[in-house]
């Protein structure tokens, strides 16, 4: 791996054997890292003996954690970058001989830069994006130990090259939205009852005590409707046809006469 002056290393455990594939996104569209994160639990972590808030680690506690899983890893540093205001993604993979991976590296996502070509492309036709990779240099990567399975950390930067979310926007970060079971089901429920999308939106955000405490925006909430209209469609659209053409030849005596086989 190279080595950029900037991330911080600590001699320590390895794999046994080198990693046969090397696997980094390098396109625009980021792979969150997507863990739901319990909200009573995410500012704690627990880990190898070690139960701390996760503002309170040091780099002294963070060097020493160890994981038994890949998705415990993962979750970890979900909770981490919440706590810090940045989103995070999945950056690079490293597998053995048998395909077990080996290590994983968790990356802002910000970290990287647009390929040139995409910036000085003499047929473009509209402007280009907004530029959201900076070569942010922070990063953590977990080695899992052959001998013992554990996932230790490896290399550890914090420092950002930009500014991060205001805590105040916090909640609006798309990593840190999302409806839960519970708020699905109640929702689903005043929509089979007929209260309009944008209503059941209020009355969600005074019962749970503002914007910021709901844990989505409007536009997840008409999406999660939306998709579930189109689900119901799908599955039953053949009878939502004949009942059309019923009601149809109900209504309109002059209307042609519809034979079905089979009714």
């Amino acid at each position: 791996m190279e080595n950029d002056g900037k991330e911080s290393y600590k001699d320590g455990d390895q794999s046994e054997d080198l990693s046969v594939e090397y696997e980094c996104s390098s396109d625009e569209s980021d792979d969150m890292v997507d863990v739901t994160v319990d909200e009573a639990e995410a500012d704690i972590i627990n880990a190898g003996g070690l139960k701390k808030l996760i503002t309170d680690l040091t780099i002294e506690d963070i060097w020493g954690l160890a994981f038994d899983t890949e998705s415990q890893v993962c979750e970890f540093y979900a909770k981490y970058v919440k706590c810090y205001e940045f989103v995070s993604r999945k950056d690079l993979k490293m597998v053995d001989a048998n395909g077990n991976i080996n290590t994983r590296q968790l990356v802002c996502n910000k970290a990287g830069e647009r390929y040139w070509r995409h910036l000085k492309r003499d047929n473009r036709q509209r402007e280009h994006r907004a530029i959201t990779r900076v070569n942010c240099k922070v990063r953590i990567r977990f080695i899992r130990h052959y001998r013992t399975g554990k996932w230790k950390v490896s290399v550890f930067e914090s420092e950002h090259n930009h500014p991060l979310c205001p805590p105040k926007y916090r909640h609006l970060i798309a990593a840190n939205r999302g409806l839960d079971e519970a708020d699905k089901t109640q929702a689903d429920s005043l929509r089979a009852c007929g209260v309009k999308t944008y209503h059941i939106m209020g009355y969600m955000v005074s019962e749970k005590g503002g914007y910021d405490k709901v844990g989505f925006t409007s536009k997840d909430l008409h999406n999660h409707i939306s998709k579930t209209r189109r689900g119901k469609v799908k599955d039953s659209d053949a009878f939502a046809a004949l009942a059309y053409l019923f009601s149809k030849a109900d209504s309109d005596p002059l209307s042609r006469k519809v034979h079905l086989k089979g009714w």
